[in-house]
């Protein structure tokens, strides 16, 4: 059989041509990857973020701007990130050669409920976002029983349904953008809500909420049309709301 060893030294050498050009790409990649700043992180892109500053997020991130954006693991700089009491969720993206995106979405604070001289923020799911000496702008609950708190954290409080029922009625009040001072829910069968320090109401239970807030919508209207901004209301029972004039 005739062997052209001429072809096959081709080949040969071929093959010796393809890895050398495999090994040049490779030793080449390393240095671009590795020894030079083309894929060093240089942006860090963040959506999302109104509570938050840019900065509070990219320390919660672990992220370090200059690092080699290969070396931060996206599963790693998610957990940091879901770890802040603030954030719900969180979306962690690579952004070839230098770039890494941040898309959050936030928890929004909703109420403050005082404990040991200071205030404890929640949102509408009851998890704990911080603890201030002041409840800035937000509605404060009173009633609540608790003996301890962290936050990221769920509130845990002696009477769950308390909580609960509380947080349905601050929803709806916030949804019909309602001012109010503090809702008081220590007694179970009739919480009441202090819209101003001259002005109370009485819900009950707190039943049928979005169907009484209505009502005192309307109320809220009428009175003010005549110029009172004193008293208590009382929508804690089926039929006629009622008033009662204070001094």
């Amino acid at each position: 059989m005739y062997i052209n060893q001429s072809l096959i030294d081709k080949k040969r050498k071929r093959k010796k041509l393809i890895l050398f050009v495999m090994l040049l790409c490779c030793i080449i990649s390393f240095i671009i990857i590795f020894k030079t700043d083309f894929f060093c992180i240089k942006v860090i892109e963040i959506k999302g973020n109104v509570l938050l500053s840019q900065e509070d997020i990219v320390q919660a991130s672990g992220i370090t701007l200059g690092n080699q954006i290969y070396k931060e693991k996206i599963k790693d700089v998610k957990i940091g990130l879901s770890q802040h009491p603030y954030i719900k969720s969180v979306e962690v993206k690579r952004k070839l050669p230098n770039r890494i995106s941040i898309n959050i979405v936030e928890r929004e604070e909703i109420a403050a409920i005082p404990f040991m001289g200071a205030y404890v923020f929640i949102d509408e799911n009851g998890m704990i976002l911080k603890s201030e000496t002041h409840p800035e702008n937000l509605k404060i609950i009173y009633g609540l029983e608790f003996d301890h708190f962290m936050e990221g954290e769920p509130l845990e409080v002696k009477d769950p349904q308390k909580l609960e029922k509380a947080l349905e009625i601050i929803k709806s009040i916030n949804q019909l953008g309602m001012p109010i001072k503090n809702l008081d829910v220590n007694d179970p069968k009739n919480y009441t809500i202090k819209l101003t320090d001259t002005l109370l109401c009485r819900i009950g239970e707190g039943s049928n909420i979005d169907y009484r807030l209505s009502l005192l919508v309307k109320i809220l209207q009428d009175l003010e049309s005549k110029d009172i901004t004193r008293g208590v209301i009382d929508i804690s029972y089926d039929g006629n709301p009622t008033y009662r004039p204070v001094d």
